[in-house]
């Protein structure tokens, strides 16, 4: 690996830190359970405050519990310790003071010229087990009055997998005597209509500052494919590479993900050159060698890129 390599993916991270991102939702939502599985961890994440200063959990706890929270704390788990979190308990009652400081926050955090500090994306947790209050007054609140600058809002419908119970109940009489597994299967098809027909989706995408995209996640027990998806989708609306290639790197996951976007480049790579009917420039070599950034473990990274290098040699 070059030196010069070397100090392209570190002025990267030099120049951004650590991918951040604000979860918004109210209690309940599945928040917790989401980052545990985007950091591949059991255990609760380590707290911060603005100057990175460990906090004694149990200070927060007690703050929680008589209603004080503060946004600017630092959520990291020790599993990832690449990607930051900021929460915004509280308010999920529509508080008017929870709301503005939050509002605040994110003006801050989308206009600060120390980019380490910018907030990169915004994922608001809407669970799914009562859908006929999936929108409420908080949700308006935000999605109508919050103005989240160039932050890209991701949409995560929690829960998803309580619509089937829903599902299984509107069933025909003659399905509802069939082995729970069979009744299942037979009312797969009926989710997306439940849904559908409920319209959240379509209500948020009508309001002000509407969210970029959604993610559907459920039996987040079993299955790890919702949070592959949910980074995924956060790293299309993203508008930067370089942020793209930050989250893509923190995140481990799915190591799939690092491979297509990296396949992605390398695609557009070998079709300019193609195009341009002249042999792998210098220019070229470093456009390859810059696919290896899209990994989050080092030693697969430098492996990478010197296997890259032979071959442009």
């Amino acid at each position: 690996m070059s030196a010069e390599n070397t100090e392209d993916f570190q002025d990267l991270q030099e120049k951004f830190g650590r991918f951040r991102i604000l979860i918004v939702g109210r209690a309940n939502a599945g928040k917790t359970t989401i980052l545990q599985r985007i950091c591949n961890s059991t255990e609760k994440p380590e707290i911060y405050d603005g100057d990175g200063n460990k906090i004694d959990p149990s200070q927060v706890e007690g703050s929680r519990g008589r209603g004080i929270h503060n946004i600017e704390n630092e959520l990291i788990f020790r599993s990832n310790q690449k990607l930051v979190f900021h929460d915004s308990q509280g308010f999920e009652a529509g508080r008017e003071d929870e709301f503005l400081q939050m509002k605040k926050f994110i003006a801050d955090r989308a206009k600060t010229t120390t980019l380490k500090k910018r907030i990169h994306a915004i994922w608001y947790c809407i669970p799914m087990d009562k859908l006929d209050r999936a929108i409420q007054r908080s949700e308006e609140m935000f999605f109508e009055e919050c103005d989240t600058w160039n932050i890209p809002v991701v949409v995560v419908f929690t829960k998803f997998d309580a619509l089937r119970a829903v599902a299984v109940g509107k069933l025909a009489p003659a399905d509802r005597r069939l082995p729970l597994q069979e009744r299942v299967v037979k009312a797969k098809p009926l989710i997306e209509g439940i849904f559908n027909s409920a319209d959240v989706w379509g209500r948020l995408a009508c309001m002000k500052h509407a969210p970029k995209s959604s993610v559907r996640i459920g039996d987040m027990h079993k299955s790890n494919e919702g949070c592959s998806k949910l980074i995924e989708t956060t790293t299309n609306v993203l508008d930067e590479e370089a942020l793209q290639m930050l989250l893509i790197s923190a995140q481990e996951a799915n190591i799939a993900l690092c491979v297509k976007y990296a396949v992605q480049d390398l695609i557009c790579i070998v079709d300019k050159v193609h195009k341009s009917l002249l042999p792998i420039g210098i220019t070229s070599q470093k456009q390859l060698q810059k696919l290896a950034y899209w990994f989050p473990h080092v030693d697969v990274r430098i492996n990478l890129i010197l296997k890259l290098c032979m071959l442009c040699c």
